[in-house]
């Protein structure tokens, strides 16, 4: 009948969502566990990227023993100390270059992008990076954010890296020489300090970015799973509510049926009874004819 139909469709529905559910219960353990790697992540890569913070803090405070008078002064000498002509080299070889810098402006760059020995000399210095002091001051706080935005060329990290070799380039042995030169070399120093650490943290951000377009993919396939269970328990059940009422129609006509069929033996039950009751007084109406045949003899025969 219709009931169990519905029943048959009611079963094959609730199989169908038993089973999405189940997947959607999958993925949602999914979705946890890159949560979990994601946060892993991040952490790890914060964590390294906070070792970088003292570097630039160290940079920042080597350019607060840097002031314009001091760099003035260094302009004035024909050939500088031992080394201070280094610490020029080395700030010159990162600026090189660097598009919308004063100071990369004004140094020769080959188109490999180095710079040739005399072409970062202590002339060349004193034209580029000594030619507007204030104007260098400035550039040296900003470079991390040049760096930052990406408008250093790579290749400057991998030229400074033979100055910072040099014995003699420390900002003590340097400041011994010149207060401003001292101040320099310490800035050099950590500037790359502060590079290589975010270089090194920059794969694990990659690492950190794909897992969490992983999540994101994941979420998105979460909420389309769960969308197709909530829209499969409501067509199950409105399935089960058509079969509840067929039920209760089944169980009145059922009902309505064991009624009739109490009717209609009460109904025979009486038609027999009846019919007994018939012959009964048929017999009797015999009888009384009879008794009345007799009777009528016997009043004759009386006379």
């Amino acid at each position: 009948g219709v009931s169990a139909g519905i029943a048959v469709r009611v079963k094959a529905e609730k199989e169908i969502v038993e089973t999405e559910t189940d997947n959607a219960n999958q993925e949602e353990a999914k979705v946890t566990q890159i949560q979990a790697e994601v946060s892993e992540k991040q952490a790890a890569a914060e964590n390294d990227l906070a070792k970088a913070i003292p570097a630039v803090e160290a940079a920042m405070a080597a350019l607060d023993t840097v002031n314009e008078k001091a760099l003035s002064s260094c302009k004035t000498m024909s050939k500088p100390p031992p080394g201070v002509d280094d610490v020029f080299g080395a700030v010159m070889v990162l600026f090189a270059g660097v598009k919308g810098s004063g100071i990369g402006g004004a140094i020769t760059v080959q188109k490999n992008g180095k710079v040739r020995d005399k072409d970062r000399g202590w002339d060349a210095a004193k034209k580029a990076v000594l030619g507007n002091p204030k104007g260098c001051l400035e550039e040296l706080k900003g470079f991390k954010e040049t760096f930052d935005t990406g408008m250093v060329p790579e290749i400057n990290w991998k030229e400074v890296r033979p100055f910072l070799k040099l014995e003699h380039f420390t900002a003590e042995i340097i400041s011994g020489k010149n207060s401003a030169a001292g101040g320099l070399c310490n800035w050099v120093i950590n500037i790359v300090i502060y590079y290589d650490v975010v270089s090194m943290v920059e794969p694990k951000k990659l690492l950190v970015a794909e897992a969490t377009q992983q999540l994101s993919d994941a979420n998105t396939k979460l909420i389309a799973v769960k969308a197709q269970v909530k829209e499969l328990q409501e067509k199950l059940a409105v399935l089960v509510a058509e079969l509840d009422a067929a039920n209760r129609v089944k169980a009145e006509a059922e009902e309505a049926v064991r009624k009739g069929e109490g009717k209609l033996d009460l109904a025979n039950r009486l038609v027999t009874a009846l019919a007994s009751e018939n012959v009964r007084w048929k017999q009797r109406i015999l009888d009384l004819a009879a008794a009345r045949e007799l009777l009528i003899g016997d009043t004759l025969v009386a006379a």
